[in-house]
């Protein structure tokens, strides 16, 4: 098993662009989408409320994906996504299953 979790914090104007390309991408793996905050944001990203309050309204996106298709799903959110503010982790997945 060679599977990561890529990790995707959009802001939430990109979100439903996002979820659009994953929908109907070759990503035939599981996805999760939630709302979140983000810390320490670059501040030329902030609102002056966001300054203040000190995070950002975010959406963490997951998605269970396999290393051949993990380098060209970052290829093309490169392409797509290019100054919108998205930022991205990929870790290793030691597990993975269902329990039915």
């Amino acid at each position: 098993m060679n599977n990561y979790c890529l990790n995707l914090m959009c802001p939430p104007e990109a979100e439903e662009k996002l979820l659009d390309l994953l929908l109907q991408s070759t990503v035939d793996k599981l996805f999760t989408s939630s709302r979140a905050y983000s810390h320490g944001a670059d501040h030329r990203l902030l609102s002056s409320l966001d300054q203040v309050l000190g995070r950002r309204e975010s959406v963490l996106v997951q998605v269970l994906l396999e290393k051949d298709t993990l380098d060209p799903l970052l290829a093309q959110l490169t392409l797509l996504f290019a100054g919108m503010g998205l930022r991205y982790w990929a870790t290793p997945v030691a597990m993975a299953g269902d329990i039915k």
